[in-house]
């Protein structure tokens, strides 16, 4: 287990307050740029030190400043792997990655970085220095390299974030498998939603420098407690609104969403304790959102609305429609649904979602 309670102020406008514990496995640090994660990592490594708290892995302390303990960072058995990767370019794969085995026996450390580099898929690239691999290979080599000195911990700032989707997913799922075996605690810095949802565990979503909340990427994402948690974890749909109507025996209220000069939809979302005339946010995912071409009938979603496609955008694994209706909704659908719809800017259509696919932030 690996506890972290810190604090370290960086000049008038952050201080980084942060207090959690990640057991072995995966847990994720997500949230906006300059949120604190990066700073949370370094003062684990020792990189960084505290005006006050306590970290230690295993029981083992490495930082009290009530105690005046400050393990040095050659001594803390923390793997480190930086987003740049620092790759030494004068040495070859193997020889970056024995040189990090420092703490194993001389004559074990050549076996040690050959074998890590096998179970990571590199032991091709053994003999090769990092302008000849490709950033796939250079990923793995430098994890082989975080991994070389049997770390207690193992940290990982965002270490996929320049490569192509389906090589940084190949690398995730290669990542759980091994640390499966190794059962680290390992602190997973990243912005995306994918690579946080295929690494399961737990994530830790930062706000300026604090824990905005924590718990499973599934169910962070899914329902997000706030309406930061939602705006982090990447919810489009996010319309301040005004309670018009409460319905008791049905669990259910409708709330007028307005949009820019005067236009205006209603939607039916779960009841809440908000009175009518009341200032509500409401949420909704846009993969909640299904898109017809044709007026739907007999369906169980209570919200449908007639709209006009305003935009088209392409993103890495889906695309988002966006739809003028009172206010402009965001819907993902697949490129084949794109197509078998006919969409297209100013195409009329129908929005449908749930009632409970809306999340009410009073």
């Amino acid at each position: 287990m690996l506890e972290v309670s810190v604090r370290k102020r960086l000049g008038p406008g952050f201080t980084l307050d942060v207090d959690f514990a990640a057991p072995p496995g995966v847990t994720v640090l997500f949230g906006a740029s300059g949120s604190g994660k990066t700073l949370t990592l370094r003062a684990v490594a020792g990189l960084l030190r505290p005006d006050a708290g306590r970290v230690s892995a295993g029981g083992r302390v490495l930082f009290d400043s009530d105690s005046g303990i400050d393990i040095p960072v050659a001594r803390r058995r923390v793997g480190y792997l930086f987003q740049n990767l620092a790759l030494f370019p004068h040495m070859t794969a193997l020889e970056n990655v024995e040189f990090a085995a420092g703490g194993v026996p001389r004559g074990e450390r050549r076996g040690r970085a050959l074998s890590l580099l096998e179970r990571l898929g590199v032991a091709h690239a053994a003999g090769r220095r990092p302008r000849e691999v490709s950033g796939g290979e250079a990923q793995r080599v430098a994890l082989a390299r975080a991994l070389a000195a049997s770390p207690r911990v193992l940290l990982l700032d965002e270490p996929l974030s320049a490569l192509d989707e389906p090589v940084r997913l190949r690398i995730v799922k290669d990542l759980k498998e091994l640390n499966e075996e190794l059962r680290l605690p390992v602190l997973y810095v990243t912005h995306s939603r994918d690579e946080a949802l295929l690494l399961g565990g737990r994530a830790v979503i930062y706000e300026r420098g604090r824990v905005a909340a924590e718990g499973s990427p599934e169910e962070l994402f899914a329902a997000p407690a706030s309406e930061t948690v939602a705006r982090l974890t990447g919810v489009e749909n996010i319309f301040e609104g005004t309670v018009v109507a409460r319905d008791e025996g049905a669990g259910t209220m409708s709330v007028e969403l307005k949009g820019p000069g005067g236009l205006a939809c209603r939607v039916e979302v779960p009841l809440g304790q908000s009175a009518e005339g009341a200032r509500v946010r409401v949420a909704v995912r846009s993969g909640d959102i299904l898109l017809a071409a044709e007026e739907p009938h007999n369906i169980s979603a209570r919200n449908v609305l007639r709209g006009r496609v305003s935009a088209i955008e392409e993103r890495s694994a889906h695309t988002l429609v966006r739809v003028e209706s009172g206010v402009t909704w965001a819907a993902s659908v697949t490129r084949h649904a794109l197509e078998q719809l006919g969409l297209r800017p100013d195409r009329e259509v129908w929005l449908a979602f749930k009632t409970y696919s809306c999340r009410v932030y009073e």
